[in-house]
C-alpha cells in the first residue's frame, strides 16, 4: 500500500529525529564537558581562547553603525522577554492549528534550554568580554541568546518538515531561514562583545540538541511506530 505524502513527511521527520537522538545527547555532553574543562581543568576565570580572540576582533562593529543597529535588534528580540514572547507566539499558533504536540515540543525545548543555560553559567562562571558594546550581565558560557535561537528555529523547522501541506521546497527555505537566524544571533552576541565565539557555538549546539530531544519525547509514538512491522 502506498503511503500518503502526509505519512511520508511524518515518517521522514520521525526517522531523522530517531537517528539524531544519540548525536543530540552526545552534543549536550560535549558542551557540558567543555564548560567543566574551562572551570575546573584549565582553572580559574577563563577568558578567550585562540579562536575567541581572533573572532573578537573580526566581528567587531562600530557604535552607531548599521551593523551595530542590526546586532542590537537581535540582542533585544533574543533576550529573555523577546525569546519568551517568540516561543509563546509560536506555541499559541500551533495550538490554534490543533498541533498540541508540536506546541509542547517547542515549549519543552525552550524551557529545558533555559534551565541548562542558567545551570552551566552558574557552574562555569566564565567572564564576559571586557569591552562590551551592549549592556549584559552574568556569566558568559554558554550564550543564552544563541541557545534560544537554535532551540526555537530547529523546533519550528521540524514542525514545518513534518507538515503534509508544506512542499519540499518550502522545507528547504525553512532550513535556510532557520540556520540564518541562528548564525545572525551568534554573530550579534560576538559583534556586540558580550560573548566569546565558543560561548555562542556551545549555546547553538545546546539549543539544537534540546529541540531534537523535545521532539523525540513528544513524538515518541511516531518513532516507536517506525520499529513496528506494518501490514504486508
Amino acid at each position: 500500500m502506498t503511503r500518503s505524502p502526509a505519512a511520508s513527511s511524518r515518517a521522514r521527520v520521525a526517522a531523522g529525529v530517531r537517528t539524531a537522538t544519540p548525536w543530540a545527547v552526545l552534543g549536550i555532553l560535549l558542551v557540558v564537558a567543555f564548560g567543566l574543562t574551562l572551570r575546573f581543568v584549565i582553572g580559574g576565570t577563563i577568558g578567550p581562547l585562540g579562536p575567541d580572540e581572533w573572532w573578537h576582533g573580526t566581528a567587531a562593529v562600530s557604535r552607531g553603525s548599521a551593523p551595530s543597529a542590526i546586532a542590537i535588534f537581535f540582542a533585544e528580540i533574543g533576550g529573555g522577554v523577546g525569546a519568551a514572547a517568540c516561543a509563546a507566539i509560536a506555541a499559541a499558533l500551533l495550538l490554534a492549528l490543533r498541533r498540541p504536540r508540536d506546541a509542547a515540543a517547542v515549549a519543552t525545548a525552550m524551557l529545558f534550554g533555559v534551565i541548562a543555560s542558567e545551570t552551566l553559567k552558574a557552574i562555569v562562571l566564565r567572564p564576559r568580554p571586557w569591552d562590551q558594546l551592549y549592556a549584559s550581565h552574568g556569566s558568559s558560557f554558554p550564550s543564552g541568546h544563541s541557545l534560544g535561537a537554535a532551540a526555537l528555529a530547529i523546533s519550528l523547522i521540524l514542525v514545518v518538515a513534518a507538515a503534509d501541506e508544506v512542499p519540499r521546497a518550502a522545507v528547504r527555505w525553512a532550513w535556510a531561514a532557520g540556520i540564518g537566524w541562528i548564525v545572525l544571533m551568534m554573530w550579534s552576541r560576538t559583534a556586540l562583545h558580550v560573548h566569546w565565539l565558543t560561548d555562542t557555538v556551545a549555546g547553538a549546539v545546546l539549543g539544537a540538541c534540546f529541540a531534537i530531544l523535545a521532539r523525540r519525547f513528544w513524538f515518541r509514538r511516531d518513532i516507536t511506530a517506525l520499529r513496528s512491522p506494518g501490514p504486508r
